[in-house]
């Protein structure tokens, strides 16, 4: 039998673990960049060297990073699988390297916004394939955790972000500013030291036809070797996996279209889901926490350098509590929650921050920390934690072949997974689901540049109203989300498809759909009806089984 491969002298779950390990770090670079400028929006050493930029200007210089970022999701859509997840992962980083050096060595407003709109860049890419490298790499029955993972770092990149402004707020010197842009090269270092010695993404091998190489990889990762049953299956099942989706893949006009799925319908709620997380004012902490509290709530510098770092902790510690109950709410009722908690803190902030005195000053800090527990709780966790269908069957697959495999396939749980991280991946259509997951992408960057970017201006312009402008997107979310978003919570994929299925010969309404979606009775039918198309499906697959290659031809190429 040919040796066990290993990769680091690693192989199986411990190799699996220094996957997430230097995802991880990605991860926590991408917190970090989105935090560090927060505090140097407050260092009177900053503001000098760059010409004390106005509000709006200030604005740009953080938002800036967004629209690198923006531009590089793009670019790696545009990409495909032409080069791979590692080779992009690693010419992301070094594209971060290369602006967090101009950032550093910049001595002039022009050269600083270069650098941020060259390092978003890098970032735009690195975090556009990170998720899919490790979803590709991990074990099913542990995905979710090591997804759930990724989002911890970016928090702790966060927290890093505001505890190393705030320490370098004592020293002299533009050295307050460089060093922060400079640490942002260490994080790069650790993951382009790392990452080549790492697997490649079996899936992607075998999308591209290096068999060979993805048999190898695979096996690595389950700690295996190449020629044992168990990984040829699970090499036969990628590659079947791959076919169905290619049959399925949409064209960028299927976005716009009915298409007979109300595929156009279903991708527009998924770019406003990213539409009201964005302007929910979540980004407002998260990238202006320290100018926020000392320009609207009327903290000294280093105060509001220290809560802003508490706050981080606290939305750290915030953001383990949807892992209990987001799958037991539902996805409706958690973004309601959330808008409501949201919209009453935002609320009770302008009416603190107006009132003006001290005391209610820092009533409002504390009304800002408790905003982020229910945007965590609401928008985060349907956004992007990871969603297991605990039947494990992967029904968008099952309704698209011909020959479709036994429903009781491992694989199919696999895809599940891995197709499943958002709430706009459960309600698009297999066929739009790339294409409409990039525009739900190109609505998240583009959200959160122009919050940030309006930010600073507002406080300066309309101080305490600020608040209320963002009190009212978050009550107006709501009768949006009750009336135009089915609940999608551990419902199989194809049975968000039958809920926008004609009826009785008409396509229904959005109104309709979403009041179906939370009708027992509804449902129960539907789960009949896949169950149903399942058992058809597995006996079609076992009549058609002597045709199928076998696992010693899937070896062999």
């Amino acid at each position: 039998m040919t040796p066990s491969p290993t990769f680091l002298g690693l192989k199986g779950q411990p190799l699996v673990y220094a996957v997430v390990a230097c995802s991880s770090f990605g991860f926590l670079l991408f917190g970090y960049d989105l935090g560090f400028m927060g505090g140097l929006t407050t260092s009177p050493i900053f503001l000098n060297q760059f010409g004390n930029p106005n509000p709006s200007l200030l604005g740009f210089l953080v938002s800036s990073y967004e629209v690198g970022a923006l531009c590089g999701a793009l670019f790696v859509f545009a990409l495909g699988d032409r080069f791979g997840r590692k080779p992009i992962d690693i010419a992301g980083a070094v594209i971060v390297a290369i602006g967090a050096a101009i950032q550093t060595s910049s001595f002039g407003v022009a050269q600083f916004l270069v650098g941020r709109l060259i390092a978003g860049f890098g970032l735009g890419m690195m975090t556009t394939v990170i998720p899919v490298w490790l979803a590709e790499c991990a074990m099913p029955r542990n995905r979710g955790r090591m997804m759930a993972m990724q989002l911890s770092n970016l928090i702790m990149g966060l927290i890093v972000a505001n505890w190393v402004d705030y320490g370098m707020s004592f020293y002299p010197g533009s050295i307050q500013f460089r060093f922060p842009a400079a640490l942002q090269i260490v994080f790069v270092i650790i993951v382009v030291v790392l990452m080549p010695w790492l697997p490649e993404s079996p899936r992607y091998l075998a999308n591209v036809g290096r068999m060979a190489e993805a048999t190898i990889s695979l096996a690595a990762l389950r700690g295996g070797h190449p020629d044992e049953e168990a990984i040829a299956t699970e090499m036969k099942e990628i590659r079947y996996a791959i076919e169905i989706e290619a049959e399925e893949q949409g064209s960028w006009s299927d976005v716009f279209k009915d298409g007979g799925i109300s595929g156009f319908t279903r991708v527009a709620i998924a770019f406003s889901a990213n539409f009201f997380q964005q302007l929910s004012g979540v980004n407002v902490m998260s990238s202006l926490g320290p100018y926020i509290f000392q320009e609207s709530i009327g903290m000294s510098r280093y105060d509001a350098l220290l809560v802003s770092g508490g706050l981080q902790v606290f939305y750290f510690l915030s953001s383990l509590i949807p892992w209990i109950v987001v799958d037991k709410a539902g996805r409706r009722r958690l973004f309601m929650i959330g808008s409501l908690g949201m919209g009453i803190c935002m609320m009770l902030s302008a009416i603190f921050v107006g009132i003006g005195t001290k005391g209610l000053g820092y009533a409002a800090a504390v009304v800002l920390y408790l905003f982020q527990t229910f945007f965590t709780l609401g928008w985060q966790s349907n956004m992007w934690i990871v969603r297991v269908d605990p039947t494990g069957l992967c029904w968008s697959v099952l309704a698209t072949s011909s020959a479709r495999p036994p429903v009781d396939y491992p694989w199919a749980q696999w895809l599940m997974q891995l197709i499943c991280p958002l709430y706009p991946s459960e309600l698009l259509p297999l066929r739009l689901r790339i294409r409409g997951g990039a525009l739900a992408v190109v609505s998240q960057w583009l959200w959160t540049f122009l919050v940030v970017e309006i930010t600073p201006p507002m406080i300066t312009n309309i101080g305490y109203r600020s608040y209320i402008v963002f009190a009212v997107i978050n009550f107006c979310t709501i009768p949006v989300v009750y009336f135009f978003y089915p609940e999608t919570s551990q419902l199989p994929l194809e049975a968000v498809d039958l809920l926008f299925a004609d009826r009785d010969g008409q396509r229904p309404s959005i109104f309709r759909v979403v009041r179906d979606s939370r009708n027992p009775a509804f449902m129960a039918e539907v789960n009949a009806t896949l169950e149903e198309r399942a058992s058809r499906g597995a006996e079609q697959a076992e009549m058609e089984k002597p045709s199928t290659m076998g696992v010693e031809d899937i070896t062999k190429v």
